[in-house]
C-alpha cells in the first residue's frame, strides 16, 4: 500500500503517539532505538546519521508483543539537535509503503497508548 497525502493516513485522523515502539534500519541488525512518536502516518526519530530529505529507508518496528514489522519510508524532514542531545539529528519519516497486513498490528499498539498533546 502507498499511502498519499489525502489517503487514509491523513495526520489530522491518526495523531502521533509516544508508544513503546522501537526501529532499526533492516540493514542494521541487533542496534535498536525507541522512536520519539508514531503515527499510522509515519515516526519520528532520533538519529547520528544524516539522511538527506526524500530519502527511502526500509526500517523494522519492534513492537512491546515481541512483534517485528518492516515498512519502506522516506525522509521527511530532518533537524540538527543541540550538543549535549541523545542523538544529532531529530528525523520525520513518512510511510509509503506498508502491508496491509500490518496496519492492525500497529493500530493495536498505537491504541493502548496516549496521544501526545
Amino acid at each position: 500500500m502507498t499511502p498519499s497525502k489525502k489517503s487514509k493516513f491523513d495526520r489530522r485522523r491518526f495523531p502521533r503517539v509516544k508508544a513503546p515502539v522501537y526501529y532499526r534500519p533492516t540493514d542494521v541488525f541487533g542496534t535498536s532505538n525507541q522512536a520519539s512518536n508514531i503515527s499510522l502516518a509515519g515516526v519520528r526519530i532520533y538519529s547520528n546519521k544524516p539522511f538527506k530529505k526524500s530519502q527511502p529507508l526500509e526500517i523494522e518496528l519492534l513492537l512491546p508483543n515481541g512483534n517485528s514489522l518492516k515498512a519502506i519510508v522516506r525522509v521527511v524532514w530532518i533537524s540538527a539537535l543541540p550538543p549535549g542531545s541523545e542523538a544529532l539529528y531529530d528525523v520525520g519519516l513518512e510511510f509509503i509503503n506498508i502491508a496491509d497486513d500490518v496496519i492492525p498490528k500497529l493500530q493495536s499498539v498505537l491504541e493502548e497508548s496516549s496521544p501526545i498533546e
